[in-house]
């Protein structure tokens, strides 16, 4: 076989897959701020109950898409009996989004 086709090839095939977006497969994360009863998407503060429309109306997110709700800035850390994470997850469902996780990191 030539050598410049053997060459050629691979680089052929690996053209495509860098074109690829693949920050579609990554999880997305709602950060929940529970001292100011705020949430945030990618640095956009928001009011938590507008979460799950701004992921499906504004960042057209697909109802498919793995999301996590997590707490964020919680000094001290937040209680793992407060409801606020199940709360806004709930409210990411309730969005028609199906693979929703409430994630529970640094609670008492």
């Amino acid at each position: 076989m030539n050598r410049a086709l053997l060459i050629w090839i691979p680089v052929a095939l690996t053209f495509p897959l860098a074109a690829c977006d693949m920050s579609r497969f990554e999880p997305v994360t709602v950060a929940v701020y529970p001292s100011t009863h705020s949430c945030s998407v990618n640095e956009t503060k928001l009011d938590c109950e507008k979460v799950g429309d701004y992921l499906r109306d504004t960042m057209k997110i697909s109802l498919d898409h793995h999301i996590d709700v997590s707490y964020t800035g919680a000094d001290p850390p937040a209680s793992k009996d407060d409801p606020m994470v199940d709360q806004i997850a709930n409210t990411v469902r309730a969005a028609g989004f199906k693979d929703v996780n409430a994630a529970r990191f640094d609670l008492r």
